[in-house]
């Protein structure tokens, strides 16, 4: 009865969700595919083959439903991730884990998470991209995964080649991640100096992930992302959409008293776009505001840190970060660290999101960070559960240090 039931609706045209056949994962094929990237299939290693052997011989001998379990146990050895293929094999299974959703992210995040460690994969954009479309839209989450993005990209030469992540359907029928390599067009892609100039969609992204539209999402804060798009956007003779980069600029300038700078930030914004009625009122504020300060007395500064307190020297030769935000301190990172060290990393969780600060030293300190942005709209609201467990055990340890 039930095998009538299943034909009758495979009749009508009703999709039923059934086992799909081994053959269906062409994981060889797919992964092969994917490499094309930088094809160099003559050059293929004694581990290269290997790779492909198992891959090939994991379709043969495993039932579909045990194939998805094989794929992680090939993607936890670490003799296999000395092959070239292995990034290409990681992004082929995150896209296919997109469609497993009642279990959430938790498996897109453990194909992600091992393909991160390939930091210099081709993949690895396109991947990180359609992570981010699972977030809720302009949660913190959304704002941090956004900036490390930017970050790694900066981090890249311009002639290294980024993949898009791709879709198929329609924006009407609606679209899903591309998950089929073997047929169609070879993987799109692009060098990282022509994408990042770029102030268009490129083929295989979506509106909402090209790279202005990603620094859009970010750009609250961050002066190099914002002046990058004033550049693109002047490029693209569109006038309006650099006024409006440089107003919010100019504001980011009068949240720390720069006055000046804002001044002619705004006298730009006004020139590109005269109907930019906000700019101009600003900047008659601004201008009325320099002249009650050119008769005001000056004011006492906030003084430096003193004694244990005092940022160490070594801290300002580090690029990083000293507090992780995505997992809890553990006490023995703590340990044997100055007050000094401790007072820094407390204050870095703040500074992560762009909070600006009264002391001098730490002011001066995180604006030597080349991360560091200062953030007008900065709210503690937007500290994660992990930071403010962070922000309690360096307190505690902090408090110690002193005592």
């Amino acid at each position: 009865m039930g095998k009538v039931i299943v034909s009758l609706l495979l009749v009508l045209g009703i999709f039923v969700p059934l086992s799909a056949s081994a053959a269906e994962w062409d994981l060889k094929a797919n992964t092969r595919r994917l490499e094309s990237v930088a094809p160099d299939y003559k050059n293929d290693k004694d581990i290269d083959k290997k790779f492909l052997d198992i891959l090939n011989l994991t379709e043969t001998t495993k039932k579909s439903s045990e194939i998805y379990v094989e794929a992680k146990r090939i993607a936890e050895n670490a003799g296999l991730a000395q092959s070239k293929y292995m990034d290409s094999f990681l992004y082929y299974m995150f896209v296919r884990s997109l469609g497993l959703y009642r279990t959430g992210t938790t498996e897109a995040d453990f194909w992600l998470g091992q393909l991160k460690s390939f930091d210099k994969s081709h993949h690895l954009l396109a991947a990180r991209l359609l992570r981010m479309k699972l977030l809720p839209k302009n949660s913190p989450d959304v704002r941090n995964e956004a900036a490390q993005i930017v970050q790694w990209l900066q981090a890249q030469k311009p002639e290294f080649r980024v993949r898009a992540p791709e879709y198929t359907g329609t924006l009407f029928l609606g679209t899903k991640p591309r998950q089929d390599f073997v047929k169609g067009e070879a993987p799109k892609t692009y060098v990282l100096s022509y994408y990042r100039g770029s102030a268009d969609p490129l083929a295989g992204f979506q509106d909402d992930e090209t790279y202005v539209s990603l620094l859009d999402r970010i750009k609250s804060g961050r002066e190099d992302v914002m002046n990058e798009m004033v550049t693109l956007y002047r490029k693209k003779d569109k006038k309006a959409e650099a006024a409006g980069i440089l107003y919010e600029l100019a504001m980011l300038k009068v949240s720390v008293r720069d006055l000046a700078a804002a001044k002619t930030l705004l006298e730009s914004a006004v020139k590109l776009n005269p109907e930019l009625a906000g700019a101009r009122q600003q900047l008659d504020k601004i201008k009325l505001e320099l002249a009650y300060q050119s008769v005001a007395p000056p004011k006492t500064e906030t003084p430096v840190a003193e004694g244990s307190s005092a940022i160490p020297e070594h801290l300002y030769q580090e690029t990083g970060y000293l507090t992780p935000a995505d997992r809890v301190l553990s006490e023995a990172e703590l340990h044997g660290r100055s007050a000094g060290e401790l007072r820094a990393m407390r204050n870095e969780v703040y500074a992560h999101y762009g909070r600006t600060f009264d002391a001098l030293d730490l002011q001066e300190y995180f604006s030597r960070k080349p991360w560091y942005r200062q953030s007008p709209t900065y709210s503690d609201s937007a500290l994660s559960e992990i930071d403010r467990e962070n922000v309690r055990i360096i307190q505690d340890f902090e408090n110690r240090a002193v005592q």
